[in-house]
């Protein structure tokens, strides 16, 4: 009897260190004198990515060279005087416990003392091809959009676009025609100096007084990004208008300004 326990102590000591031989790293014991090495399991360290403020922070950067490039070159070619000042600004912040992009479109005029040439919309002016200064800003968004932002605002994504349409204080003597650009008729809600009103515009009412008409400059560009840059790709976006009226006159006071949200950018 002992000498058959001993032989299976001995066995089972041998088997010990067969398996520790092929597994040279881990916790170490002593058993019958003999040292043997037992594997314990190690949680995987996570992949350490690069911090998403400062990822879209040199995004930011390279988009805004971009933006500034271009409206050089446009006033290079005299498309726009040195009157005007673009703007693009990228973050990042959490909405509803959803990680979002935020990406903003502006652009204003230094002054307002050109007297025989307008960067931006002249009065009673609404449509896209009627500001250049809304031009370069929209070309530049698209370039983004299909390029460094690409990765962030996919067809699945949720997407929010508010638009900001504003007019200044020259008063609408005589009703502007609204030429059916848009459709028959326009009904939209929209945000007027903070207050929710739904608009609406036909050939048969035309354009009466700054509010709509502001509101419309929101609705060209709504026009030209669904028709130019998102197409029916992105099932999942939304469009918003705003519009404001400045108590001031002048060009700098005709604009548009947009801003686009991409929720759970960087799923």
């Amino acid at each position: 009897m002992k000498i058959t326990f001993y032989l299976i102590l001995t066995l089972f000591v041998t088997s010990f260190s067969l398996k520790a031989q092929k597994h040279p790293k881990g916790r170490t014991m002593n058993i019958s004198s003999e040292t043997v090495e037992i594997q314990t399991p190690t949680k995987n360290k996570p992949v350490e990515t690069k911090n998403q403020s400062e990822e879209i922070k040199q995004v930011q950067n390279s988009i805004k060279t971009d933006l500034k490039e271009y409206t050089l070159e446009m006033q290079k070619q005299r498309f726009i005087s040195d009157n005007v000042i673009t703007e693009v600004n990228a973050g990042t912040s959490n909405i509803n416990g959803k990680e979002t992009l935020k990406v903003t479109y502006s652009y204003t005029l230094k002054n307002d003392t050109m007297k025989f040439r307008t960067d931006d919309f002249g009065p009673g002016k609404y449509l896209v091809n009627e500001s250049n200064a809304l031009q370069v800003t929209l070309a530049e968004m698209k370039k983004s959009i299909e390029g460094k932002l690409a990765k962030y605002i996919t067809s699945n994504k949720e997407i929010s676009i508010t638009i900001n349409g504003s007019a200044d204080a020259v008063p609408i003597k005589n009703i502007i025609q609204y030429k059916e650009e848009f459709g028959q008729k326009v009904i939209e809600i929209c945000d007027l100096d903070g207050k929710v009103l739904k608009m609406e515009v036909a050939k048969s009412s035309g354009i009466h007084n700054n509010q709509t008409l502001a509101f419309l400059r929101s609705y060209a560009v709504r026009d030209y990004l669904k028709n130019n840059i998102f197409l029916e790709k992105y099932s999942n976006l939304k469009y918003h208008h705003s519009a404001s009226v400045s108590g001031q006159r002048g060009g700098q006071f005709r604009r548009v300004f947009i801003e686009m949200i991409v929720y759970n950018a960087f799923e």
